[in-house]
């Protein structure tokens, strides 16, 4: 369990370091989309760049070289961003277990999507 809470913390620096770049962006424009779109596309390449190297069902890996690999990234893209960017706003972090269900089933919703196999977690 250590090592996937290491694992699942590890991986959080590369998004937490995109989500600073984007909000930061995000204070600089002053359209939202503008900031939704730019972490969008931060998380999708991190998603088709990073998380392929990372073995399922903590990663991408099992989607290496699949052609629906881009639609699948944008669609987790978009949802991890749209997440993030209204976390700014919570008062209360969500818990490990939490935030790890979340990217679950939002991993698995946008394979079901673009008709990937689902994990099994």
């Amino acid at each position: 369990m250590n090592v996937i809470r290491h694992l699942s913390l590890g991986l959080r620096a590369a998004p937490a370091f995109a989500l600073s770049i984007a909000i930061g962006m995000a204070a600089a424009s002053p359209a939202h989309a503008d900031a939704l779109a730019q972490a969008t596309e931060q998380y999708a390449q991190m998603c088709a760049t990073q998380g392929t190297n990372i073995p399922a069902p903590h990663g991408e890996a099992d989607l290496k070289g699949n052609p629906k690999l881009g639609d699948y990234c944008k669609c987790f893209g978009e949802k991890f961003a749209k997440r993030a960017l209204a976390s700014r706003n919570d008062k209360a972090a969500p818990s490990l277990q939490q935030t790890v269900s979340e990217e679950q089933a939002m991993r698995n919703d946008c394979r079901k999507q673009v008709g990937l196999p689902l994990l099994k977690f």
